[in-house]
């Protein structure tokens, strides 16, 4: 008979959303988009979790109710994500944390990013002919994947921040784990799109998810007991026992007996393990939409694209007293996209190859000109511009990337303290290589593939010990030096995209925040305007008005924002209706 805790959670996991077919592999969205569904998960209270999904939800609120601080409810809710959501995000990939201590009125901003392993070479995913490997199969390969930095970065938060012990935070991700849960129909679209992606080099996936060569059944529990020994060493342990230890040992072996297939791969060592260590950066902030907005800076791009964007926007368009039914306001948001992905895809580099121009790139002057770009932009396609102090383009230009299967956690607890996570294991299910359970990240190939073009090096090369770029941006707002808003999505290259369209839709429209979430999204992706087709709420306008840009593309776009906003009352979550995502509070 199974622990009450146990059987509750395993009923927990019953909630119908229709399957839906088969969704196209593209470099664009290789992560499987749901049908979404007609109501829109939102809660309101003293305190607010908003995760990808309800088990996660569920946990972290019980962690809350329990006394636990949001770091505590954080770590619990990645711990459960990591069992029931692995195609999206778990202990053996990467994220970005945004954390408010309201006692101490600080912000802080932690880099949990992949590292390139000390034996990784510039080209190591360049074919024989010296040509980038096709992504999908770059996506598979031991090269792609990066020494894992989620495990320190919730280790970290919690020595600083938690109040339950470690233990305690992992105890419901090792009771799913080990009992077992419904697998969801998301999770089981993400197996059979991960099928049809290319599993074939991975016994230990088809193993786990893929019996019989079949996903698991919809009406049995689901169990990974690696995983669950995995988290139960950790949590014995504690966080270090990731990089050094018997696990770290098994991870080591685990990784390096893949040269046996891939001679181009070197291996880790042990001290790729031993010597990953938490960055902690100064939040990027800037004025916008009338308030104070930060978020993570580089090696995230989607931070420093996102303010860009919005000082694009309010430069080109007159937003006061605007609203979602105008054309022209979405047309100008798309061109402020486009032009701000310009710049960060050829600027943004990990900081310890030297400071990326982040604060130029965000001068009054220097939106000022580039707001004058956008304005006679005729179709032209965008380029990076100079910033002020800058008067040549030392890097070459590489064409934009792809980064998907992520993840978003926004928590507030009782006492008004703010976790905005991020975090990503990269394509579905990474690399699809299992280690002790655990899904094995595909980061690397968010480096450029080709180290120098055109003569120059690329910015975001690979070196080792780099950190990939990545358009992860947890994101907080303050008004009157106080937090009102916390937000974050998964996404891929589009989260600046997504993220800047709910803000939009939040501090200049003033829309509510399941409305805010739940609004169609779009993406400027090159020189194609794509659209959402079908979206949670319906377009406000036709979409013939948006015509006029180079080429326009119906699609769905696989968002899963998490926002928190503080009303009158306290506060309000709401979770992006397009994913399982689940707001919960406490009174």
């Amino acid at each position: 008979m199974l622990h009450p805790l146990k059987a509750l959670l395993l009923a927990l996991s019953l909630w119908s959303i229709l399957p839906a077919a088969a969704t196209p592999i593209s470099r664009d969205d290789p992560e499987s988009t749901d049908p979404g569904r007609k109501d829109i998960s939102s809660a309101s209270g003293s305190a607010v979790v908003v995760t990808a999904n309800p088990l996660a939800s569920r946990a972290a609120l019980a962690a809350l109710s329990n006394g636990g601080s949001a770091i505590d409810a954080l770590i619990t809710a990645q711990a459960v994500l990591a069992v029931v959501e692995p195609q999206s995000s778990g202990l053996a990939g990467g994220g970005f944390l945004l954390h408010w201590n309201t006692q101490q009125r600080q912000l802080s901003a932690l880099d949990g990013r992949e590292v390139a392993p000390e034996r990784s070479r510039p080209g190591d995913l360049l074919d024989a002919a010296g040509d980038p490997l096709p992504w999908r199969q770059a996506t598979s390969q031991a090269n792609a994947i990066g020494i894992p930095g989620t495990v320190a970065l919730l280790w970290e938060a919690h020595q600083n921040h938690g109040r339950l012990s470690w233990a305690q935070t992992l105890q419901p991700a090792i009771d799913l784990a080990s009992a077992g849960f419904l697998p969801s129909p998301r999770l089981l679209r993400s197996i059979r799109l991960a099928q049809r992606f290319g599993v074939a080099h991975s016994p230990g996936f088809q193993a786990l998810y893929l019996p019989g060569g079949k996903p698991p059944a919809a009406d049995q529990p689901f169990r990974n007991p690696a995983l669950a020994r995995t988290l139960r060493l950790l949590a014995k342990e504690g966080g270090p026992a990731f990089y050094q230890g018997p696990l770290a040992q098994q991870i080591l072996g685990g990784i390096n007996a893949l040269q046996a297939s891939e001679p181009n791969f070197l291996g880790w060592s042990s001290a790729d393990l031993s010597s990953y260590a938490v960055v902690r950066r100064p939040p990027l902030c800037s004025q916008g939409l009338q308030h104070r907005i930060c978020t993570m800076p580089p090696p995230s791009s989607g931070g420093l694209a996102l303010l860009q964007t919005l000082a694009l926007l309010n430069k080109t368009t007159n937003l006061a007293g605007s609203s979602a039914g105008e054309p022209q306001v979405w047309r100008q948001l798309a061109r402020a996209q486009a032009w701000a992905d310009a710049d960060r895809l050829y600027w943004v580099h990990d900081p310890i190859d030297g400071a990326v121009p982040s604060t130029a790139l965000l001068d009054p002057a220097y939106i000022a000109s580039r707001a004058r770009a956008v304005r006679r932009e005729n179709g032209s396609r965008p380029t990076p511009g100079l910033p002020p102090g800058i008067d040549r383009y030392p890097y070459g230009r590489p064409e934009r990337g792809t980064e998907q299967g992520t993840s978003q956690i926004t928590i507030v607890d009782v006492g008004g303290n703010i976790a905005s996570y991020t975090s990503s294991v990269e394509t579905i299910f990474g690399s699809r290589h299992l280690v002790g359970g655990m899904v094995m990240n595909n980061q690397l190939t968010d480096f450029a593939f080709k180290p120098s073009l055109g003569g120059k090096p690329v910015a975001n090369r690979r070196l080792p010990g780099r950190r990939p770029m990545s358009s992860m941006a947890p994101t907080l707002v303050f008004r009157n030096g106080e937090p009102v808003l916390a937000l974050g999505s998964p996404g891929g290259r589009s989260i600046p995209h997504l993220i800047s369209r709910v803000l939009l839709a939040s501090l200049a429209w003033s829309e509510p925040p399941a409305r805010a979430v739940a609004l169609p999204h779009l993406s400027r992706r090159g020189a194609t305007l794509v659209v959402e087709s079908d979206p949670p709420l319906p377009w406000p306008f036709p979409l013939e008005q948006l015509t006029g840009e180079a080429s326009l593309r119906r699609q769905s776009i696989g968002s899963g924002t998490a926002l928190i906003q503080k009303n009158d009352a306290g506060w309000q979550g709401a979770a992006d209706p397009r994913r399982e995502g689940t707001a919960l509070a406490l009174p």
